[in-house]
Protein backbone atom coordinates (compact mmCIF):
# COMPACT_ATOMS: atom_id res chain seq x y z
CA UNK A 1 0.00 0.00 0.00
CA UNK A 2 1.63 3.12 -0.92
CA UNK A 3 1.10 5.52 2.12
CA UNK A 4 0.04 8.84 -0.07
CA UNK A 5 -3.12 7.28 -0.86
CA UNK A 6 -4.09 7.41 2.68
CA UNK A 7 -5.39 11.04 2.26
CA UNK A 8 -8.62 11.18 4.59
CA UNK A 9 -8.45 11.53 7.89
CA UNK A 10 -11.27 9.13 9.80
CA UNK A 11 -12.75 8.50 13.32
CA UNK A 12 -14.22 4.99 14.19
CA UNK A 13 -17.03 5.12 16.38
CA UNK A 14 -18.51 2.89 18.97
CA UNK A 15 -21.89 2.34 20.19
CA UNK A 16 -21.94 2.47 23.83
CA UNK A 17 -25.16 2.30 26.10
CA UNK A 18 -25.29 5.85 28.59
CA UNK A 19 -27.14 6.24 31.27
CA UNK A 20 -28.51 9.29 32.54
CA UNK A 21 -29.18 11.10 35.89
CA UNK A 22 -32.88 9.22 35.82
CA UNK A 23 -31.46 5.82 35.00
CA UNK A 24 -32.66 5.54 31.50
CA UNK A 25 -30.60 4.11 29.32
CA UNK A 26 -29.67 5.91 25.66
CA UNK A 27 -27.27 4.09 22.56
CA UNK A 28 -24.91 7.02 22.02
CA UNK A 29 -21.91 6.74 19.58
CA UNK A 30 -18.42 7.31 21.30
CA UNK A 31 -14.73 8.12 19.14
CA UNK A 32 -13.14 4.69 19.40
CA UNK A 33 -10.00 5.65 16.94
CA UNK A 34 -8.69 7.80 14.52
CA UNK A 35 -6.36 7.26 11.34
CA UNK A 36 -5.98 7.78 8.02
CA UNK A 37 -7.40 6.07 5.17
CA UNK A 38 -7.58 5.61 1.45
CA UNK A 39 -11.00 6.07 -0.23
CA UNK A 40 -12.51 4.87 -3.06
CA UNK A 41 -16.53 5.82 -3.85
CA UNK A 42 -19.27 4.42 -6.06
CA UNK A 43 -22.65 5.72 -6.31
CA UNK A 44 -25.67 3.40 -6.86
CA UNK A 45 -29.16 3.93 -7.43
CA UNK A 46 -31.94 1.95 -5.88
CA UNK A 47 -35.46 1.74 -7.07
CA UNK A 48 -38.53 1.16 -4.32
CA UNK A 49 -41.99 1.92 -4.70
CA UNK A 50 -41.68 3.81 -7.76
CA UNK A 51 -39.08 6.19 -6.20
CA UNK A 52 -35.24 6.27 -7.48
CA UNK A 53 -32.76 7.15 -4.67
CA UNK A 54 -29.51 7.57 -4.73
CA UNK A 55 -27.18 5.23 -2.55
CA UNK A 56 -23.76 6.64 -1.77
CA UNK A 57 -20.79 3.63 -0.88
CA UNK A 58 -17.62 4.10 0.17
CA UNK A 59 -14.39 1.08 0.96
CA UNK A 60 -12.56 2.63 3.09
CA UNK A 61 -8.27 1.47 3.37
CA UNK A 62 -6.53 1.17 6.17
CA UNK A 63 -3.27 -0.02 7.89
CA UNK A 64 -3.69 -3.03 9.95
CA UNK A 65 -3.45 -3.17 13.66
CA UNK A 66 -5.02 -4.35 16.67
CA UNK A 67 -7.77 -1.56 17.47
CA UNK A 68 -9.38 -1.81 14.16
CA UNK A 69 -8.97 -5.53 13.62
CA UNK A 70 -11.84 -5.67 16.53
CA UNK A 71 -13.94 -3.39 14.87
CA UNK A 72 -17.32 -5.15 13.67
CA UNK A 73 -20.09 -3.77 11.45
CA UNK A 74 -23.11 -4.05 14.23
CA UNK A 75 -21.36 -1.90 16.90
CA UNK A 76 -19.20 0.86 14.92
CA UNK A 77 -19.27 3.49 12.41
CA UNK A 78 -17.17 5.99 10.45
CA UNK A 79 -17.09 9.33 10.27
CA UNK A 80 -15.21 11.18 7.48
CA UNK A 81 -15.74 15.16 6.42
CA UNK A 82 -18.98 15.41 8.12
CA UNK A 83 -20.28 12.40 7.38
CA UNK A 84 -21.26 9.26 9.01
CA UNK A 85 -20.73 5.79 7.39
CA UNK A 86 -22.63 2.28 8.54
CA UNK A 87 -20.10 -0.67 8.01
CA UNK A 88 -21.68 -3.02 5.87
CA UNK A 89 -19.05 -5.21 6.12
CA UNK A 90 -15.03 -5.71 7.02
CA UNK A 91 -12.28 -7.39 3.95
CA UNK A 92 -9.53 -8.83 5.65
CA UNK A 93 -7.29 -8.47 2.66
CA UNK A 94 -6.35 -12.24 2.70
CA UNK A 95 -5.56 -12.20 6.90
CA UNK A 96 -2.32 -11.06 6.14
CA UNK A 97 -2.46 -8.21 8.83
CA UNK A 98 -1.33 -5.20 6.29
CA UNK A 99 -4.42 -3.43 5.63
CA UNK A 100 -8.20 -3.85 6.63
CA UNK A 101 -10.97 -2.69 3.66
CA UNK A 102 -14.06 -1.37 4.99
CA UNK A 103 -17.20 -1.55 2.70
CA UNK A 104 -19.90 1.15 4.07
CA UNK A 105 -23.13 3.22 3.05
CA UNK A 106 -23.10 6.48 3.85
CA UNK A 107 -26.00 7.16 6.30
CA UNK A 108 -28.96 9.64 6.18
CA UNK A 109 -29.42 12.18 8.32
Amino acid sequence: MNITSLNRNVTFQKLSTVADAFGNHTNRFKDYYACHAAASSSGNEIEAVGLTTPKETVDFTVRWCKALNAVTPDAFRILSDGKSYNILYVDLMGGRRRTLKFHCERTRS
